[in-house]
């Protein structure tokens, strides 16, 4: 199975006031290996939505879409012959929550659940993303979102995929009693893989840092393989001699790099 995560950074633009909208090549560009699973992160419903729509039933995928004017919104897409969909689609089941559904607690991140079938047991394809609290407060926001995170995610009995941009670095803390952000979660056979050597985002004080991770319970014998990929960025898409490395990129482009995870 592969699912990709990507941070599309809309940054909760109103699209009527600025102009943002959903470019095409954006959605081209992660169907290319037609994965198993898309996961669309900092999206927001624009101008271009009914190309990113035709583009994802064209290729089989079904879509979920959280998103409000003004804040930041997560798609899924999930190809209809990896899954089964039966409970999905029961309105009767709840199979589809949004955070403020089914986490608790003062601050909550952009999450967004899915609950399909997959290899005959329920897996919950969770999308998710920790906000940034552009007042000042930051470090008590975010900790408050992964308390929230945690609480949930180690609760959980089934196979759950969270995928996202976490806006934080682990290393080996993520295994250690340091470990303050998702200490049950990492207590709870989840692992967290993120690519080695890499970087998924640049500060602005030119820092790269690797702030998408995959956070999974899923025990995979021959391995599971992370990586981030730029090659998305090119002169043509990016102006002004933009490359990977290039911090505070174009604003309603991608700013971060393509997660790809193959379980």
């Amino acid at each position: 199975m592969k699912v990709f995560e990507w941070n599309i950074g809309m940054a909760a633009t109103i699209p009527s006031n600025q102009g943002y909208n959903l470019l095409p090549w954006i959605i081209e560009e992660i169907l290319k290996e037609e994965p198993d699973g898309i996961v669309l992160t900092e999206f927001v419903v624009s101008k271009g939505i009914d190309y990113y729509i035709r583009e994802l039933e064209k290729n089989n995928y079904h879509w979920f879409i959280s998103s409000d004017t003004k804040s930041n919104g997560i798609l899924i897409a999930l190809k209809s012959d990896s899954f089964i969909f039966k409970d999905t689609f029961d309105y009767d089941k709840s199979t589809i929550n949004i955070g403020s559904d089914v986490l608790t607690g003062k601050d909550l991140p952009d999450f967004y659940e899915v609950i399909v079938e997959w290899n005959g047991k329920p897996l919950s394809v969770i999308g998710v993303r920790i906000k940034i609290d552009i007042t000042g407060n930051d470090k008590t926001f975010k900790k408050n979102q992964f308390m929230a995170l945690d609480d949930y995610l180690s609760k959980k009995d089934h196979n759950v995929i969270c995928i996202g941009d976490y806006n934080a670095y682990w290393g080996t803390l993520w295994s250690s009693k340091k470990n303050t952000t998702l200490p049950n979660t990492a207590s709870n056979n989840f692992q967290i893989y993120t690519p080695n050597n890499s970087f998924s985002f640049v500060l602005e004080n030119n820092k790269q840092v690797p702030l998408d991770h995959l956070i999974t319970n899923i025990n995979n014998e021959k391995g599971i393989i992370v990586k981030y990929d730029w090659n998305f960025i090119n002169s043509i898409r990016y102006k002004c001699g933009i490359t990977a490395e290039t911090p505070k990129k174009t604003k309603g482009l991608p700013d971060h790099a393509i997660l790809k995870v193959e379980i």
